[in-house]
Order: structure tokens, then sequence, then C-alpha cells
């Protein structure tokens, strides 16, 4: 028997195998290949999908930032401006309490400025010599049985001084200031007493010399000294003593005010208290006092 046949059969399963095999492995390679494919598809729409979703998120995130600046930055501004106003109101309020206290303060250094004035005008100085009452320009004062003529040419109660002419010479006198004047009887000397708006105050010794002793009255035992206030006739009379002359002769005395006028011993003068009519009597002037006696009715 031929062994042909045989080997014929053995070729041909070999190839069957063989075919069967290429066959099996491009089957396998298709279907890796397609299931391949089919992973990169779906993974690919995964992955788009997450990103277009976080997109979204994103953009909302975004969206919520925007909004919530935008209401932060406007409450901000609501606050400041509620800061502003209240600080405003808080000046405004602080101005007008100083502004009250500022004249407060002037209306009190008024008060102590008007306090301050009353004593300064209080009576003049001791000049040690009588006087006539206040005279205007134009006016003459006479002393010494006329030996003496002083004519008040200006004066000026702000700049306190005043402008004399004595026996024919011009002088300019402060107040209290005094100018020597000569005499057959010896020097003697003419003062301004004391200066107001109603005029000049002057002042002299000249001729005191040759008054008599006995036309003086004696010296009180009792009495004011300078600086002190007599309360006379129940308290309507309020004399205050400005200054007594050296020679025993006059006092200088205010009488119910401050306006002050020298009264020779022994004389009297009348003023008004009320409706009452009075005078006070300067009754003697001596041992650093002058008696002083009142009346009214």
């Amino acid at each position: 028997m031929s062994n042909q046949p045989i080997a014929i059969a053995a070729g041909g399963m070999v190839i069957g195998v063989l075919l069967a095999v290429a066959i099996s492995g491009s089957r396998v390679d298709t279907k890796i290949s397609g299931a391949l494919q089919r992973a990169e598809g779906t993974t690919s729409s995964a992955v788009t999908d997450a990103t277009e979703a976080m997109s979204a998120q994103l953009a909302e995130l975004e969206a919520r930032l925007s909004d919530g600046a935008a209401a932060a930055s406007e409450e901000a501004e609501a606050r400041f401006a509620a800061l502003e106003e209240s600080f405003g109101a808080q000046l405004a309020a602080l101005s007008e309490s100083a502004a009250a206290q500022a004249g407060a303060f002037e209306a009190a250094l008024a008060d102590l400025a008007a306090a301050a004035v009353a004593p300064v005008a209080a009576p003049e100085a001791d000049t040690q010599m009588p006087s006539l009452n206040a005279i205007g320009v134009g006016q003459t004062a006479v002393f010494a049985e006329g030996a003496v003529r002083a004519f008040v040419s200006s004066f000026d109660a702000e700049a306190n001084y005043a402008k004399l002419s004595v026996n024919g010479e011009m002088v300019t006198l402060d107040a209290g200031a005094s100018t020597s004047v000569s005499l057959e009887s010896g020097d003697c000397a003419v003062s301004v007493v004391g200066l107001s708006d109603a005029g000049v105050e002057v002042g002299s010794d000249c001729g005191m010399s040759e008054m008599a002793a006995a036309d003086v009255p004696p010296a009180p035992e009792e009495g004011y000294t300078p600086g002190s206030v007599a309360l006379l006739s129940d308290g309507a009379l309020r004399v205050f003593v400005s200054s007594l002359a050296q020679d025993g002769k006059s006092a200088r005395i205010a009488v119910n005010g401050i306006d002050t006028q020298v009264v020779n011993s022994g004389a009297s003068i009348e003023v008004a208290a009320g409706d009452q009519t009075c005078n006070v009597t300067v009754t003697g002037v001596g041992n650093g006092m002058v008696g002083l006696e009142g009346a009214c009715n």
C-alpha cells in the first residue's frame, strides 16, 4: 500500500490547522482593535463631559464671586457714607460747643474788664493842695487872690494831659504833675489834679502861707483816714476819703460815687441822695484824719 495518500492527508491537516490558527488570530486582532476603539471613544466622551461640567461650574463660581464682590462694594460704600455723615455731625456739634464756650469766655472777660474799670476810676492821687472844680477849655483858675492865673488851653482826658497858660507861660502837664510859679512871697506850684470829660481840675498852693491859721478849724480827735468810707445820715451818704492836704485846710472826698472834689475845712457841700437833699461838712482836717458830718431832709 502506498504512503502518498497518508502524506497528502497529513499535509492537508497541517495546512488546515495553520489556516484555522491564522483565521482565529485575525478575528482576535479585530476584536481587540474594536474593543480599544470603543474604549477610546468612551474615554474621550467622558473627558469631554467632565471638562464641560467643570467649565460650567467654574463659570457659575465666577458669577457668584462677581455678584458677591459687587454686593460687598456697595455695602462698604454705604458704611463709609454712614461713617462720614456721623463724623460730620460730631464735628458740627463740637464746633457749636466750641463757639458757645468761646462766647461764654468772651462774656466772662467783658465782665472782668467792667469790674476792673471801676477801681481804676476811683479817686485820684493826693496832690497835697486844694483845687477848683473841673473847668473847661477857655476857663481860668485863679489862686492867691488873682496873683496866679491858670488858663485852660486844651486837654485830652484819654491821653491824660492838659495844656495850661500859667501867668502867660504855656505848659503841658499830665494828671498829677505841677509847674513852679514865682511870686514875691516865694515860689509855689500849680498842678493838674485830675482830668475827666467834664474838664481839668487845677490845684495850687499859691497864697496858702498867707492865710491866717485862725481861719482853719482844729484837727479832729476822731475822724476818717484816707482810703476809708464814712456812712452818714443813716447810710444815705457814703463818703469816700481820697486824700488830705498837709496843711490841714482841705480834704478830697467823693460822695455817693467816684467823682472827687476838694472841700475846705469848715465848708459844706450839698448833694442829692434819692429824693432827699443832703449836706456834707468837713469839720476839720489833721492828725491824718478828716472830720465829717452829714444831714439830710
